[in-house]
């Protein structure tokens, strides 16, 4: 009785190994058209599990294929999906200014919606990245994207919303890459204000002295690493969709 009892242990053991072994075994990622027109999407060629998501936003007269490059290297080499958007002319948008564009809240919804239905993406990982005018889109529509994004990074810019002192209803924590000689930087202290008065978190990454090209500079390999690896502890706890 006894060695059967412990030949079903072994066997048990070595079922569960085995088990283990096959959840660990990479699958290929397959990588489909962007969702929309001029966007871009970047992924790694395999994953053991789900997907975060970076969701790029691109500065006025600007592309997407320009904002992605500032983060797909780094990301992708860490597993994400980068997704970048372009803010589209042909329904509205004028020389890229998301923030003059009154549909931006909802077109990006739509964007990741169409991501996530075809990508293994992980739903408590979706993040944004807003570089100028995309920054001071993000942040002044925080309250209707709050529950599209678990954390989002203002970079050179950054304005809190407009038409409501309305806080998000979701937490969603901000990482603000800001320089202080960056003439519309007084638009990104309000946000950072604002975050505050909501009782959200944020990181102020603070780059004495610079102006716009030198906030752009900053985010070299090394920061963008730093700042992926800060949105990672910033993961949702639970699913909001």
């Amino acid at each position: 009785m006894k060695t059967r009892f412990a030949l079903s242990v072994v066997l048990a053991l070595a079922a569960c190994r085995e088990a283990s072994s096959d959840e660990a075994k990479p699958y290929p990622i397959v990588v489909p058209s962007p969702p929309c027109e001029k966007c871009t999407l970047d992924a790694p060629t395999e994953a053991t599990r789900p997907l975060p998501l970076l969701v790029v936003l691109h500065g006025n007269h600007e592309d997407a294929a320009t904002a992605a490059r500032r983060w797909k290297d780094v990301a992708v080499e860490r597993g994400y999906v980068v997704l970048g958007l372009h803010c589209p002319r042909g329904a509205g948008c004028n020389d890229g200014k998301w923030y003059r564009w009154a549909k931006t809240p909802t077109w990006i919804r739509e964007q990741v919606r169409e991501v996530v239905g075809a990508m293994p993406i992980d739903q408590t990982r979706i993040y944004a990245a807003g570089w100028s005018g995309g920054a001071t889109a993000l942040g002044m529509h925080a309250p209707e994207l709050d529950r599209t994004f678990a954390a989002v990074v203002f970079h050179g810019g950054g304005q809190p919303p407009l038409a409501t002192d309305a806080c998000p209803t979701q937490e969603m924590p901000a990482y603000f890459l800001v320089g202080d000689a960056n003439p519309a930087h007084p638009a990104a202290k309000r946000l950072r204000s604002y975050y505050e008065r909501c009782d959200h978190e944020l990181t102020w990454d603070l780059l004495p002295g610079a102006n716009h090209a030198r906030e752009d500079e900053a985010l070299n390999p090394s920061k963008a690493a730093k700042i992926l690896d800060w949105l990672e502890a910033h993961a949702r706890q639970s699913n909001v969709s």
